[in-house]
């Protein structure tokens, strides 16, 4: 018996580390952050033992996610396929499989996707948003604000849901009212870059240059990538002026964040961060909505990673990082 101890011994540790590289793996599935780790972590998830038809479900829907993210559509169909053969009340396989379905030009699926959503989800907001959406490619007007007026009952705050409204009040040739939601929006979220350059669109169509203007104007300092305000301005007579204030918004933001950041994050268009752990710049799309990274900025960014000061920028100084990360794998 002393000589079977050892063997049982090693043979018991063995399987806590079977354990633990499952949970390991498990976990790295559903919240890697960079999606070709996901990826990796899903297909160990999918093709290996001691996984539940649970677990393989959910290893589909999250590799699937992540090959959408990728830009792998075709692939990422077939997962969540599987996803929902297993698991066919898996609102957020129909969510991401819509997306999917949407960026192959399939809006007809996505459409059924979306009603999936909702019909699991009733008081889904991004459900009825999504479909909205697609409603709204499709250039179905009626069905658009209906949905797109859901997500806005369902959730007020929505920002994006009173912008994509807007759009389709917009289509129908309702231009007062696409006006107020793109409104709403703006004063919901200040640097909502999209919502400026839409309501300087309803503003142009109804005849109304200076509103436009400096809607295309304020659109470009959050986010000089937006060429449809800068050919606004151009139509406008007024694009000189702006673009040389964009640019140099971008500067200043690169001063800032070259005295304040560069010590531990990568903020350039490449290269890794100094610091393990502290995220580079251009990635800071994954972990913020870039139109919501002010109001971080402004309460203060507290410890994201170690030794990071807790600091606060001025609001002038927010515009200007804002419009330096914006501009960040956009310009050549």
């Amino acid at each position: 018996m002393q000589l079977l101890k050892p063997a049982i011994l090693a043979f018991v540790a063995s399987l806590g580390l079977v354990s633990l590289a499952h949970a390991d793996e498990a976990s790295d599935c559903a919240r890697a952050a960079e999606a070709e780790s996901r990826m990796r972590a899903c297909t160990a998830v999918i093709s290996g033992p001691g996984f539940g038809p649970e677990q393989k479900a959910a290893a589909y829907r999250n590799r699937g996610r992540a090959r959408v993210e990728a830009g792998a559509l075709d692939a990422a169909i077939a997962d969540l396929d599987q996803a929902l053969h297993l698991n066919p009340a898996d609102h957020q396989a129909f969510t991401y499989r819509a997306l999917a379905r949407t960026g192959r030009g399939d809006v007809d699926g996505a459409i059924a996707d979306y009603g999936e959503v909702v019909r699991l989800r009733p008081n889904s907001a991004v459900g009825y948003n999504g479909r909205g959406h697609a409603y709204l490619v499709k250039r179905m007007a009626p069905q658009a604000i209906a949905d797109f007026s859901a997500a806005v009952r369902l959730n007020p705050t929505s920002a994006t849901a009173l912008n994509n409204r807007g759009l389709a009040h917009k289509l129908a040739g309702d231009l007062p009212r696409a006006i107020e939601d793109y409104t709403r929006a703006i004063m919901l979220n200040p640097i909502y870059a999209l919502a400026y350059n839409n309501r300087g669109y309803a503003y142009e169509a109804a005849g109304r240059k200076a509103e436009a203007i400096a809607d295309y104007r304020n659109a470009l300092l959050v986010d000089p990538s937006l060429v449809g305000a800068k050919d606004g301005l151009a139509r406008l007579g007024n694009a000189a002026p702006a673009v040389a204030e964009s640019e140099k918004l971008i500067l200043e933001g690169r001063a800032l964040v070259e005295t304040h950041c560069a010590s531990c994050h990568a903020i350039g268009s490449t290269g890794n961060s100094p610091r393990p752990g502290a995220p580079e710049f251009r990635t800071l799309h994954t972990r913020h909505p870039l139109q919501g990274l002010r109001e971080p900025l402004t309460r203060g960014i507290a410890a994201p990673h170690d030794e990071m000061p807790k600091f606060k920028l001025p609001n002038a100084d927010i515009d200007r990082v804002v419009a330096y990360i914006n501009s960040l794998g956009r310009r050549p």
